[in-house]
C-alpha cells in the first residue's frame, strides 16, 4: 500500500485524566478500538506547554509528570472516523494533524519517491522490535544502514504503547516487549531515502512508513538556509502551525549546560506556546559518530530531539533563539502543520487541513 494519509499527533501531560484513567492509556484504548493503522506512545523527558509550568525528569518533585506524545497515522477517512472520539477524549492538549504518505507491504521494497538531492524528507518507520541481524536487534542495524546510505541523521526511538496493523501492543513490565512499537525517524535526500528504505524496513518487524516533507535548516552548527516564510492561514482562512525540531545528543552542550535543557529554558523564558524532548536510544546526525544508550558507562549519551509547535509570527521570533543555541551542534529541521485544535470541550472537531506551501494537488 502506498496512499496518501494523515498522522494525528497530541501532546498532553502524561499524569492528564479522563473519566477515571489516564489520557494515555485513554488514547491508546480509541485507537485499538478504531483499530487505526499504526500508533505510537511515546514518553518525554522534558518540557512545557501553555498550560503547565516546566517539567523535567531531573525535578524529583514533577517526576511523575512528565510531558507525553501520542502519534497515530492511517487514511484521512479513518483518522476522520476517529477524530471526534479522540477531541471528546483528549481534553488536555494540543492535537495536530498533518499530511504523510503512508507506505505498508510489498511498497516498502520499491523506490517511492522521485529524485531530487534538492530538497528533503522525513522518512518514519515503525515497527516490533523481535527481528535481529547478525545477532544485534534490528534496529541497530537499521541505523548503521541509514548511515551508509547518506541520510543527514537518523534516530530510535522506544514507544511504551501503541498499534500495528490495528493491533494493540502495550509494554509490559518483566517482559521482552518485542512487539512493542517503536519509532525510527531518517531525514535526508530522496536518493538516499530510496536506498535505505527496503533496507531498513526489512529490519523491523511489521514495519509501517510514512514520508513527511521537511525543510533542513541547520546541520552541526552551520546554517543550511533559515526556516522558509511560513503564511499565518491559507486563501480559505484556515490556520498554519509551523514546527521545528532540533535533533541533537545528551551530551550537546551550550554554555557548559545540556543543549536540549537550555533550549527549553530559553524559549520557555521568552513565552513560547510549548516544548517538548523526547530521547532516542540510538542514532547520529550530520557527520558526527552514532550514539546509544549503554548499560555500563560512565557518561551516558543518546539521540534528543526537542520537538517546539507555534503559530509562524511566533516561531520566527523564537528562530534567533534556537540558531544562537545551537551554534556548534545540531539537525533542525522545519516543518508545516495545516491543522491543529487547542483542546477545547465546546468545539466541534472537524478535520479541513489547511493548503500549505507545500501541499500537492495530490495531498489529502
Amino acid at each position: 500500500m502506498n496512499e496518501s494519509g494523515i498522522k494525528l499527533t497530541t501532546y498532553f501531560d502524561e499524569r492528564a485524566r479522563v473519566r477515571d484513567g489516564f489520557l494515555a492509556d485513554a488514547l491508546c484504548d480509541l485507537y485499538g478500538r478504531h483499530q487505526i493503522h499504526t500508533s505510537v506512545l511515546l514518553r518525554g523527558v522534558e518540557g512545557f506547554g501553555a498550560h503547565h509550568p516546566r517539567q523535567s525528569d531531573r525535578l524529583l518533585s514533577l517526576s511523575e509528570s512528565l510531558p507525553a506524545v501520542s502519534i497515530a497515522i492511517d487514511s484521512r477517512e479513518r483518522v476522520e472516523e476517529a477524530l471526534p472520539d479522540v477531541l471528546r477524549t483528549a481534553t488536555h492538549g494540543l492535537v495536530s494533524l498533518e499530511r504523510a504518505q503512508l507506505i505498508t507491504g510489498e511498497d516498502l521494497g520499491r523506490s517511492v519517491l522521485p529524485p531530487g538531492p534538492d530538497r528533503a524528507v522525513k522518512l518514519t518507520l515503525y515497527g516490533g522490535r523481535s527481528v535481529r541481524s547478525g545477532g544485534r536487534s534490528g534496529y541497530v542495524e537499521a541505523i548503521d544502514v541509514l548511515r551508509r546510505c547518506g541520510v543527514a541523521g537518523a534516530s530510535v526511538l522506544l514507544a511504551v504503547d501503541g498499534t500495528l496493523h490495528g493491533e494493540r501492543r502495550r509494554a509490559r513490565f518483566f517482559a521482552r516487549n518485542a512487539n512493542v512499537p517503536l519509532m525510527l525517524l531518517a531525514i535526508g535526500d530522496p536518493d538516499s531515502i530510496n536506498s535505505a528504505l527496503p533496507q531498513v524496513s526489512a529490519l523491523l518487524d511489521d514495519a509501517v512508513a510514512t514520508i513527511e516533507r521537511v525543510q533542513v535548516c541547520k546541520s552541526d552548527g552551520y546554517v543550511l538556509a533559515p526556516p522558509d516564510p511560513v503564511p499565518e492561514s491559507d486563501a480559505a482562512g484556515l490556520p498554519i502551525l509551523h514546527k521545528l525540531m532540533i535533533h541533537s545528543e545528551e551530551q550537546a552542550k551550550v554554555g557548559g549546560h545540556p543543549l536540549y535543557r537550555e533550549l527549553v529554558a530559553r524559549l520557555r523564558e521568552a513565552g513560547a506556546a510549548g516544548a517538548t524532548v523526547l530521547k532516542g536510544v540510538r542514532g547520529f546526525y550530520g557527520g558526527r559518530p552514532a550514539v546509544a544508550d549503554r548499560l555500563v558507562t560512565v557518561q551516558r549519551n543518546v539521540p534528543v530531539h526537542v520537538v517546539v509547535v507555534d503559530t509562524p509570527s511566533r516561531m520566527a521570533q523564537w528562530w534567533p533563539i534556537i540558531d544562537q543555541a545551537t551554534g556548534e551542534a545540531g539537525l533542525i529541521t522545519s516543518e508545516l502543520v495545516p491543522a491543529s485544535h487547542a483542546v477545547r470541550a465546546d468545539r466541534k472537531p472537524r478535520l479541513a487541513l489547511a493548503r500549505t506551501p507545500t501541499t500537492t494537488d495530490s495531498a489529502p
